[in-house]
């Protein structure tokens, strides 16, 4: 691969970091092939290391907490943040592979007829996701039991652990945290289509789509995702329905941008009480830098869905001047922060 090939690959996270490290009389070294993974290298030689948005900032353990939806959401409800309800299911091959070491752990793993179960206690709609996993990979909605199955099948036939949570209602919140503050607040919108009141939503869908193609955003989702049939059925909806002139349909049970979400910045109007929820689930995790996804309805408190302890900020970068010089600053903060530890 040429040099010029390998720059063409960078990262836009990489880009920015090289423009601050070099201000800071600091650089940064990649590996060639991608330039996904390097060190931030200061002027003594001493190194910090990154994979993707992984920095050092965040130590492992508090890393792989994070990762685990389950165990982040109960370290969170411990801290005395609201998380939505959930159960934990095992896959046949990981409920195997533990009973050979311990039988009886084993056979107290949680399955699909707990999910049932729990589905029975709470009601529909309910949200299937892998337990581990970021940009709303897998993330379904479902409004029965037929549909619930539907998605188990799916989910674990690729996951050993996949989560069954309650839904929450609410707007949606990506909050960006670094060191106790709050660096910058998204509120996002999950792909949705507007009726014409003639086109059926195949139509509107592909529509759609090809305008993502058409402006090189690359959303990661295709117009026969099961993801987006689940979302319409769990609304009553189907690729025939037509939707009255003006009627905004979502496609996707999250607002994740590289799924074709929209977002805008509200950093300088962000809720109190949301800022304070964010702050306090990063430091329940004990991350330093992290992403927090949040529910926001007036009168309830926060609903946090997840924290992200390497939260991808390109999109966002991508969204206009003033969110890239958000971005950018976010970058310079952590970049200081790295340097100083």
């Amino acid at each position: 691969m040429s040099t010029a090939e390998a720059t063409a690959r960078r990262p836009v996270f990489v880009e920015i970091l090289e423009r601050l490290a070099a201000r800071r009389g600091a650089r940064i070294e990649t590996e060639p092939l991608y330039g996904y993974a390097g060190a931030v290298i200061d002027a003594t030689g001493r190194r910090h290391f990154f994979k993707g948005t992984h920095f050092d900032i965040n130590r492992a353990g508090a890393a792989a907490l994070a990762r685990d939806k389950d165990y982040a959401g109960r370290f969170l409800a411990g801290a005395g943040l609201a998380t939505p309800r959930g159960v934990l299911l095992h896959g046949a091959r990981r409920t195997v592979q533990l009973s050979l070491k311990n039988p009886s752990v084993a056979a107290r793993l949680p399955d699909r007829a707990a999910a049932h179960a729990f589905a029975r206690e709470v009601g529909y709609p309910l949200f299937a996701k892998p337990n581990e996993g970021s940009e709303g990979d897998g993330v379904t909605r479902v409004g029965d039991a037929a549909a619930l199955d539907l998605a188990l099948d799916t989910l674990l036939a690729l996951h050993d652990r996949v989560l069954v949570q309650q839904a929450a209602s609410g707007e949606d919140l990506r909050v960006v945290v670094l060191d106790g503050q709050v660096k910058a607040a998204f509120a996002r919108r999950p792909l949705s289509v507007t009726g014409d009141g003639a086109s059926p939503l195949s139509a509107l869908i592909a529509a759609r789509l090809a305008e993502f193609a058409s402006e090189g955003k690359g959303a990661r989702i295709a117009a026969d995702d099961p993801r987006i049939l689940s979302e319409l059925a769990a609304s009553g909806l189907g690729l025939e329905s037509v939707p009255a002139r003006g009627a905004t349909i979502a496609l996707l049970a999250n607002a994740n941008l590289s799924t074709g979400g929209s977002a805008s910045d509200i950093t300088d109007t962000l809720n109190p009480a949301a800022a304070d929820a964010a702050i306090r689930a990063a430091a329940a995790l004990g991350l330093r830098f992290a992403g927090v996804d949040l529910l926001v309805d007036p009168g309830a408190p926060p609903v946090v869905l997840e924290v992200n302890a390497a939260p991808g900020l390109a999109y966002f970068h991508r969204m206009g001047a003033q969110a890239a010089t958000r971005v950018e600053a976010i970058y310079a903060d952590l970049l200081d922060a790295l340097l100083a530890s």
